[in-house]
């Protein structure tokens, strides 16, 4: 089911509702299949990794980008996608920034970006008005789970997917769960690797393959900087040799450590010379060595400045 762009009636965004405002999803089809360009000189709101990738498309295509606004203190694209696309063509990243208004009642004539406090409240006095045509929104992309929840199955109120086993199995069996309608992904080869895993393991689930679950469960919980993991839990009976567990920070770090904890005990420990909301982390667990530890209940996945 994937994912869908979070919309502009989400953002609370002031000012008419007149043409030329689009989704960086939308602006990305009307140029790359339809053959249209949606505007001339672009504001840019939200550096989700659309947005960035839109900012150069647009400028490829003969427009003028101005300025990308984005109301976290720091971008929620790759940082690639921020040299590749911005800083490769002069265009302005204004961070801690968002719209406060917008003119045109027919077609958008422009927009007033401000700064915002930590609250996210725009600053007075800080205003910046731009005249433009075109306003692509980047703000965000939300799985799409209607028949999920409609079919019961247990959702993560932070990643709004599935909550999901080492098999990628839901609460309901038979039902699994992978890529962007699990969680939203960076990166197209994690999605390929997450369709893998959980396409065998529903084929053995079909054929009656798949191991029944045991009390051996172990929960995996995220905190101190790291805001989810996928999975939530293990069953150490039915895992692989090598599972990967993936997660989000919620804040950059530099020179911090990703440490990994059995229970009390400290088992993971890797230095990271920078980790950004945008960019999705991993560690990885063996099965020989969760084995080792047969009482084991609780594995903690923080960030540590030491």
């Amino acid at each position: 089911m994937g994912f869908r762009e979070r919309p502009r009636g989400a953002l609370n965004i002031p000012g008419y509702r007149p043409a030329g405002i689009f989704s960086a999803g939308t602006a990305q089809r009307l140029v790359n299949i339809e053959g249209y360009m949606p505007g001339r000189e672009v504001v840019i709101l939200g550096s989700g990794d659309i947005g960035l990738i839109m900012a150069r498309r647009m400028t490829l295509e003969g427009a003028k980008v101005k300025v990308v606004a984005e109301l976290m203190p720091y971008s929620g694209g790759l940082k690639r996608n921020i040299v590749q696309c911005l800083d490769d063509f002069g265009i302005p990243l204004k961070l801690s920034h968002t719209v406060v208004d917008i003119e045109g009642k027919e077609h958008l004539t422009a927009v007033t970006i401000a700064e915002v406090d930590n609250h996210g409240k725009p600053i007075p006095g800080t205003e910046e008005r731009y005249t433009c045509d075109t306003l692509l929104l980047s703000c965000g992309l939300i799985p799409e789970n209607e028949l999920s929840r409609n079919a019961g199955v247990e959702m993560s109120p932070i990643t709004s997917g599935p909550v999901v086993n080492e098999s990628l199995e839901t609460n309901i069996p038979g039902v699994f769960a992978c890529g962007n309608v699990l969680h939203v992904h960076d990166l197209v080869d994690y999605v390929s690797e997450e369709a893998d895993r959980a396409g065998k393991n529903a084929a053995k689930f079909i054929k009656g393959e798949l191991a029944e679950g045991s009390s051996n469960e172990i929960e995996i919980v995220a905190t101190e900087g790291a805001r989810y993991t996928v999975p939530s839990t293990i069953d150490v009976d039915r895992m692989d040799d090598k599972l990967t567990v993936r997660f989000r920070v919620g804040a950059v770090y530099k020179d911090s450590y990703v440490s990994v904890y059995f229970d009390d005990e400290r088992v993971m420990h890797n230095k990271k010379r920078i980790m950004a909301p945008g960019e999705m982390e991993q560690v990885i667990l063996l099965k020989d060595k969760l084995t080792e530890k047969p009482g084991l209940k609780k594995i903690t996945v923080k960030i540590e400045n030491q």
